[in-house]
């Protein structure tokens, strides 16, 4: 059986299937031809501009804290301003694909809000690297710890403060379902403060379904996209596979694995640190940010389909988890297939790309292994 009646077979629409493909296309085409200028515009700055504006900074400002603060939020801006146009591309895109309702004064305040919050974190992330980089030599070790330190803490504010500054969010209205949600989440053990509808429809057609936050600030988070187009027993199915990853502690082993690998990565930067500041000709001071931003950056992606199989690995466990506690796998299969087909996902992706660079595993497998566990 080829692929085209795989899908067929399962409830896939073969036209919403080609015309995800086109998305995830022209998509893929939007984000190399920005990695590329962004690399591009990376290492001409390191080369002529890092060391030339730090000069400048220093001229003009004496204190050295005054000099790393206003070289990061100059560094942040200018990162900013260089990724506007693939961001602008990306509006396009969604609007092209009838994926997106967001009016464009929306989105540019959505961008504006953005710049704020990258530029704060960037000025508490840097500014912990470079003072620990001024005072001791196991700076990688210490900047480990902050960043780790500020990601649980974001993971924590994530849904009371950050996604309410781009989403409007009010309690559940309807009641019979916020009882069904609440009464799976005291089921599975879990402590939820509630369930909650996101108003993403003025900006977004697509359907999210999520349980956010750690501890106290952990929440049930339904897109009214969602509610207005799936039944009770798909949304049930959909949270209990959030509620697994919970139950799993996901949240805990995503952090883990980022936080390795951010571990590994400043170690081999710091071990060879030196050398590359000598080719480059910079100094241990924050002229060095986009190097050191650079190589990170490089690192990642380089462990980045490690991170990928643990991922896909995680999913299928949650996958297993929301069949078993609701027992309901035809209702999980059809979710599945409304998702990929409402988000315009690739249901059935090249094998090569899934591994390398899908953190799900493939759609059409997820729907094929619900209905599997039917029968």
């Amino acid at each position: 059986m080829d692929k085209s009646e795989k899908l067929k077979e399962y409830g896939f629409d073969l036209a919403a299937y080609e015309k995800a493909k086109d998305y995830e296309r022209d998509g893929l085409v939007i984000d190399v031809i920005a990695s590329l200028a962004s690399l591009t515009a990376l290492v001409l700055f390191i080369f002529f501009g890092a060391k030339p504006l730090y000069g400048l900074l220093k001229g003009v400002v004496t204190n050295t804290w005054g000099v790393r603060t206003l070289y990061i939020l100059s560094f942040s801006l200018g990162f900013f301003l260089l990724e506007l146009p693939s961001d602008w591309a990306g509006f396009r895109l969604e609007h092209r694909y009838d994926l997106s309702n967001q009016a464009m004064d929306d989105w540019i305040k959505d961008q504006l809000k953005s710049l704020l919050l990258s530029g704060v974190l960037a000025l508490a992330g840097f500014s912990l690297l470079f003072w620990a980089m001024s005072v001791t030599d196991l700076w990688w070790l210490w900047t480990w710890v902050g960043f780790t330190v500020i990601s649980v803490f974001l993971g924590f504010i994530s849904p009371t403060i950050l996604m309410p500054l781009f989403y409007d969010f009010e309690p559940l209205e309807d009641q019979e379902l916020k009882e069904t949600l609440e009464g799976l989440a005291r089921e599975a053990g879990i402590d939820v403060l509630g369930a909650f509808n996101m108003r993403a429809s003025a900006k977004t057609k697509k359907a999210i379904g999520a349980l956010t936050g750690i501890g106290s600030s952990r929440r049930i988070i339904l897109s009214d996209t969602m509610l207005e187009q799936y039944t009770p027993e798909e949304i049930e199915a959909v949270i209990a596979h959030e509620m697994g990853h919970h139950k799993n502690n996901d949240l805990w082993v995503t952090l883990l694995v980022q936080s390795l690998l951010s571990l590994i990565g400043l170690f081999l930067i710091a071990t060879f640190f030196d050398p590359v500041l000598s080719f480059f000709g910079l100094g241990r001071n924050v002229s060095t940010l986009p190097l050191v931003l650079g190589l990170m950056e490089l690192l990642l992606f380089i462990l980045s389909p490690l991170k990928n199989w643990i991922s896909r690995v995680r999913e299928r466990a949650a996958d297993d988890f929301s069949l078993d506690l609701i027992d309901r796998p035809e209702a999980l299969g059809q979710a599945l297939v409304k998702l990929s087909q409402q988000n315009l996902g690739n249901p059935a992706p090249p094998k090569p790309v899934e591994l390398l660079f899908y953190d799900h595993p493939s759609g059409l497998s997820r729907v094929k292994k619900a209905f599997e566990h039917q029968s």
